[in-house]
């Protein structure tokens, strides 16, 4: 049936070129309808059809992937890899200055696939990475629609963060067993960097509705706390009952304590009092940065065996990497928003051109008359210009979630910049 459908659409695409108004397709469905109407093909037929095209296009898609990825097996990566190190670097120096700073940034967002429904879209990724691009593999799962939200985007991100940070690790204990074996008295000193990990999911305003400021807490929060649980299992598999073991998941869990705070409506100021003097409040667990259990492991290294100070190394250079959380984050908005707010402070009569020297000088005269103010969450929570909101959302981040990882802020649509 698909063949003769085929067949038939080849022949009213001929048509177009003496009616190049005429859509072939339209003209297909219509006869359908027809045959339909008739009782000449059934609605049993047509799923069926329907089915063997999804499964067909799946196969193309599958087919598509894993020629663009080109899978390589683990073993013969990672001898690529120690090949590659091993023969640029004839110093010391000159390996450490080529691996201690990030040859690519990767930033994970959010556009899925809304075709394919989550099931769908595991099968066609595991198909495209083991090669099996076959019907049994690729069209057995189940087609029904995942509601697609924000959280289910954000999921998939640190899914895909946590595989990268796995793969980065990875790289990072080659480098330094190349260093330890060819520097044996200066490997301990190295910090390879291969890439950095970054996402936007859930700090991208840019045409978003559904995500506020709360929002980005609360994700940072989970991120945090996800993160210094990676971070506990590393270590007491290289250190069984290191204390310092104990200290991470007890940050690990306040950081999901202060997430569920963030969960709630907030729109009640009696909840979001709760949560700000919760979240601002100091406390043993309030982990705001790495670096004083970076420098003890760092400590720890230098008197370990070989094997248990190049784990350690590696555990304390994805530290170094991601900070409190998956990887540093991206705020977003567009330019119209950071107009809103720029022009409510330098002309709320909506008479300037702010792309005028007449504009430009006078932002330049209120950042030199700036002076440094506190914020906090109520002001958060009165804010009412989407860029200023990001800021605030920035400095309470930074201040009581995390104080090391930078923060990158975008602005999009940006054609006069």
């Amino acid at each position: 049936m698909i063949e003769t459908l085929k067949s038939r659409l080849g022949q009213l695409h001929t048509r177009t070129v003496e009616t190049p108004l005429f859509n072939p397709v339209f003209q297909l469905g219509h006869e359908l309808s027809r045959d339909l109407e008739a009782g000449k093909v059934t609605l049993s037929t047509i799923q069926a059809i329907v089915a063997d095209m999804e499964c067909e296009a799946q196969l193309s898609r599958a087919a598509r992937l894993h020629r663009l990825v080109g899978p390589v097996a683990t073993s013969d990566n990672q001898a690529a890899l120690a090949k590659l190190a091993q023969g640029n670097s004839p110093s010391f120096q000159d390996f450490r200055a080529a691996w201690g700073h990030p040859l690519l940034h990767c930033v994970f967002t959010a556009h899925p696939t809304f075709l394919l429904s989550r099931l769908q879209a595991d099968a066609v990724a595991a198909a495209a990475s083991f090669g099996e691009v076959s019907k049994s593999f690729v069209c057995s799962t189940s087609s029904d629609r995942d509601e697609i939200s924000l959280n289910t985007e954000h999921e998939e991100a640190l899914a895909g963060l946590t595989r990268a940070a796995a793969a980065r690790d990875e790289i990072v204990g080659i480098l330094l067993g190349i260093a330890a074996q060819n520097w044996p008295d200066e490997w301990q000193t190295l910090r390879p960097l291969p890439f950095r990990l970054a996402s936007w999911v859930g700090y991208d305003m840019d045409g978003r509705t559904d995500i506020g400021w709360e929002t980005s807490i609360r994700y940072r929060r989970e991120e945090k706390s996800a993160k210094l649980k990676s971070y506990a299992n590393s270590l007491t598999k290289i250190a069984a009952g290191h204390p310092l073991a104990d200290t991470l998941i007890g940050a690990a869990t306040h950081a999901a304590e202060m997430a569920a705070l963030f969960a709630r409506d907030l729109s009640d100021p009696a909840a979001l009092s709760d949560a700000a003097n919760q979240l601002t409040q100091e406390g043993p667990d309030k982990l705001l940065s790495l670096q004083p259990i970076i420098d003890q492991l760092d400590a720890d290294s230098q008197k370990a065996e070989i094997k248990t100070a190049k784990a350690l190394r590696v555990l304390t250079c994805a530290m170094r990497a991601d900070g409190l959380g998956m990887g540093w984050i991206h705020f977003r908005v567009n330019s119209s928003q950071l107009h809103n707010a720029i022009r409510r402070r330098i002309d709320p009569d909506n008479t300037l051109d702010l792309s005028s020297r007449t504009a430009l000088q006078r932002i330049r005269q209120l950042i030199e008359e700036a002076e440094p103010l506190h914020s906090n969450f109520a002001a958060l929570a009165i804010e009412n210009t989407t860029a200023v909101r990001q800021f605030l959302a920035m400095a309470q981040i930074l201040r009581h979630v995390d104080a090391d990882a930078p923060i990158r802020m975008l602005i999009a649509e940006c054609e006069e910049p």
